[in-house]
């Protein structure tokens, strides 16, 4: 503990201690959300809806934006190693957050096709898609520029997975399988509308490197189910 003075100590386990709780107050939100949505669905006018899509959609934005912030997690990975303490759950929190998000979308559509034109849910759904592939593609190293500009695809160089990113890739392969599976069971004039937006995440997707065979089995049958036929006509 050296390289910490005391007032950096105190500091150190108050920001780690203060993570922990906000993130287990996040997810403690989404799970009444459900319980709420659960209940009463029924009752829940469109406006609630929008308001619980809202509510979904910014915990998950913000859990990528925490998890985006590399130098506050290395500096939170560093003092947790000194400190001899597990970090705050910060993959496990964006895992649930964005299949959280996902979920209440796919049963609120498996209850009311309707609001699918009342409250335009399906943009909602493509964003989410959208993040959730580009999450796993940032972890995996694969993600390329090109869905983020008009220019030419620029590849990332391969470089190795270490053993670290390896566990985290496992650890998100359940919610991009959920993305996959979302993303096939659109309305066919939905998926050819969308599927510009997401080609080439989904190339990038088919180039990465993966732990579990369930990845390329999922985009298998997304692409002979939804892909397929449109390339066909």
């Amino acid at each position: 503990m050296d390289e910490l003075d005391d007032d950096n100590l105190q500091t150190a386990i108050y920001v780690v201690s203060r993570t922990e709780n906000h993130i287990v107050m996040q997810l403690l939100i989404l799970q009444v959300a459900t319980d709420l949505y659960t209940m009463h669905q029924q009752s829940l006018s469109p406006s609630n809806l929008k308001v619980l899509i809202g509510l979904y959609s910014s915990i998950a934005l913000h859990a990528r934006q925490l998890n985006s912030e590399s130098v506050m997690l290395k500096k939170l990975q560093k003092a947790c190693s000194i400190l001899e303490l597990f970090g705050p759950p910060m993959v496990h929190f964006e895992n649930e957050s964005f299949q959280s998000h996902l979920k209440f979308l796919q049963n609120l559509l498996a209850h009311d096709s309707s609001v699918y034109d009342e409250i335009e849910i399906e943009p909602e759904f493509v964003a989410v898609y959208e993040n959730v592939l580009d999450i796993y593609l940032n972890c995996a190293g694969s993600s390329s520029s090109s869905h983020k500009s008009d220019t030419q695809p620029v590849p990332c160089r391969k470089i190795p997975l270490s053993s670290a990113k390896k566990k985290e890739i496992a650890t998100r392969t359940s919610l991009v399988i959920l993305a996959l599976r979302g993303l096939g069971g659109l309305r066919k004039y939905s998926f050819r509308r969308y599927i510009p937006r997401l080609f080439q995440l989904l190339v990038d997707l088919v180039r990465s490197e993966h732990t579990s065979g369930e990845v390329q089995l999922a985009l298998s049958d997304m692409f002979g189910s939804s892909l397929g036929p449109i390339i066909m006509e």
